[in-house]
């Protein structure tokens, strides 16, 4: 079977698995609140969602057994797009990754050239977009020297000091740019996968279950992505990239949205999980203050007991990422216009009077109280 194929395999496999470990983010009936993109759609039946999640999970299976079926991968981005409109909240970077994937698919599977082409100009663009997102403060503090030095490798400050261990933070963006940058323009891209799947290795066991930050739903993706380097680039297509290609058929919206549009994400005109920022230490985070919490029981095994950064000054305090993760297994999607619908369907679900709503990001000494 072609190595095209392959690659659909691993990607149905591991995104199917991603699905069912995040089953409730693609659920209406649920505590956190449902965010769609268009408001008329709030009325949309629960069901809905849910037939939507069963028709997805059922493609991919399908395709996993049967990957040169033709009529499966539209019926499954059609799927997928509709659970997006539904719920800002499923915008996932690896939702996102695996929808243009399929599109790779859906349009190029005949021309392996143009399809390998492709693939080649996202891989590059995650990684080369990711580093960019973490050459700054916040990756070096909140990742680098808080979770990986000193929760997960138990370094002391003293050491960290010592040997000025703070700024050399910024090798592992670096490698990522330079890994990104040579599978596009290197001809032998068999090394910069090798140290790519090096990493994507660590990260397995850095938010694995013996790691410092379990994020269960981001294991498959890691995983996957390992799987997919190895086959593109180690036990390599027999297709050279070729510029020429991106600019035909389904590549031109490659280029546009992995490439172009991800720049824009510097100035604040593009959305950071549409731009390959994660763990990136830079994202905007949202905490729910709540005046009385006995008006909101069912949100009780939710409320956090610390408030380090004095975010709600005494009031009791929902950690929105805390609280996604929690229930859904993911992150809520950063960007301000999210966290104003989100605090529009709370308004809807909860109440109007009892919360305030409070945007913050590092260095988290500057709040901003959502109006």
């Amino acid at each position: 079977m072609p190595k095209q194929y392959t690659l659909l395999r691993i990607t149905c496999f591991f995104w199917l698995i991603a699905k069912l470990l995040s089953m409730k983010a693609w659920m209406a009936d649920r505590l956190y609140p449902v965010v769609p993109v268009f408001e008329f759609t709030d009325t949309v039946s629960p069901a809905l969602h849910s037939i939507l999640f069963y028709i997805s999970c059922v493609c991919m299976a399908v395709l996993f057994v049967f990957p040169k079926r033709n009529d499966i991968p539209v019926f499954l981005l059609i799927a997928e797009i509709t659970s997006c409109l539904l719920d800002v909240t499923r915008w996932q970077p690896w939702e996102y990754q695996y929808i243009f994937t399929l599109l790779l698919f859906v349009f190029s599977r005949d021309n392996p050239k143009r399809l390998y082409s492709g693939f080649i100009f996202l891989f590059a663009s995650i990684y080369i977009f990711s580093g960019l997102h973490k050459l700054n403060g916040g990756f070096l503090y909140t990742i680098w020297e808080s979770m990986i030095l000193r929760r997960f490798l138990s370094v002391s400050t003293t050491t960290i000091t010592d040997l000025k261990l703070h700024y050399a933070g910024l090798l592992l963006p670096l490698i990522e740019i330079v890994c990104g940058l040579a599978l596009l323009l290197f001809k032998n891209k068999k090394w910069p996968a090798l140290v790519l799947i090096g990493m994507h290795s660590f990260i397995l066991v850095f938010i694995g279950p013996f790691g410092i930050n379990y994020n269960i739903v981001v294991w498959p993706w890691n995983a996957a992505m390992i799987l997919l380097l190895y086959t593109l680039f180690i036990n390599q297509m027999s297709y050279n990239f070729s510029f020429g290609e991106m600019v035909k058929g389904c590549n031109g919206a490659i280029v546009v949205f992995w490439g172009i549009l991800p720049i824009f994400s510097f100035t604040g005109q593009w959305d950071q999980y549409l731009s390959s920022s994660l763990y990136s230490g830079s994202l905007l985070n949202m905490d729910v203050c709540v005046a009385d919490k006995n008006k909101v029981p069912q949100l009780n095994s939710y409320f956090s007991t610390k408030d380090k950064y004095c975010i709600c000054n005494g009031d009791a305090r929902i950690v929105l990422q805390d609280w996604a993760f929690k229930e859904m297994r993911v992150p809520p999607y950063p960007e301000e216009w999210y966290y104003k619908r989100f605090k529009k369907q709370w308004e809807k679900k909860y109440g109007t009077n009892n919360a305030r709503f409070i945007l913050y990001a590092y260095p988290f000494k500057e709040k901003k109280e959502m109006e």
